[in-house]
């Protein structure tokens, strides 16, 4: 068995990236109160199909509350269609000092060069004890070897569960984000404007602003 994996861990490839964002907002809704944040990533990427990562960064779930957010996921991708790609896979978000935002995803995805859909399933979504389908479209147009434009769109959807005592935590939300990249070398720097509607079963709802530009920059090594 031994011998038979040796060729597939030669051809692995493993990267990291370090990326710094003026807001991290995640589904349009700002986790880090409107403030800068940093990121570190690590990823490993099989011929076989086969992929895994973990990042962190600091989050503010809920006003005042403060974490370091732990993601890792793993999937798996294999060719469909000319051209097109069909993926499967699961994430888990742990929040260190708490574990009541704890939650997990699975997906399913179709990817081609220039676009992808996923659809994701929540079984308790931030720990909000309420069943979640997040289904997001992702689109870009590369103008250059360096300039690409880019687009986002996504509905959260509430399934069951969640507090009939807070009407907006149960219906959808929809977000929506719109860019610029350039890339250059090892690092890439990001401008977008990002909104959402209001309501959702999302626990960073404090009075903060639907709508914001945010600037990035990721480092890969």
């Amino acid at each position: 068995m031994a011998g038979l994996l040796l060729p597939v861990v030669a051809a692995a490839q493993f990267s990291a990236s370090a990326s710094v964002e003026s807001d991290y907002r995640f589904r349009g809704v700002s986790l880090s109160a409107s403030r800068p944040s940093l990121r570190l990533s690590g990823n490993f990427d099989s011929p076989s199909g086969a992929y895994a990562g973990v990042s962190v960064t600091q989050a503010e779930v809920s006003q005042g509350d403060r974490y370091a957010q732990w993601l890792g996921y793993a999937g798996y991708s294999m060719p469909a269609s000319a051209g097109k790609t069909v993926e499967l896979g699961a994430t888990y978000s742990h929040f260190a000092g708490s574990g009541r935002y704890d939650f997990a995803e699975a997906y399913a995805g179709l990817l081609s060069a220039h676009w992808s859909l996923r659809l994701n399933f929540s079984p308790d979504y931030f720990g909000r004890h309420v069943q979640t389908a997040y289904a997001e479209a992702n689109g870009q147009v590369q103008l250059s070897d360096a300039v690409r434009l880019f687009g986002h769109v996504g509905l959260l959807a509430p399934l069951a569960g969640g507090d009939p005592a807070v009407p907006d935590a149960n219906r959808p939300r929809a977000d929506l984000r719109v860019g610029a990249g350039w890339a250059m070398r090892d690092i890439d720097v990001q401008l977008a404007w990002t909104t959402a509607s209001r309501g959702g079963p999302f626990p960073a709802g404090y009075g903060q602003r639907r709508s914001a530009w945010t600037i990035g920059a990721t480092y890969s090594f």
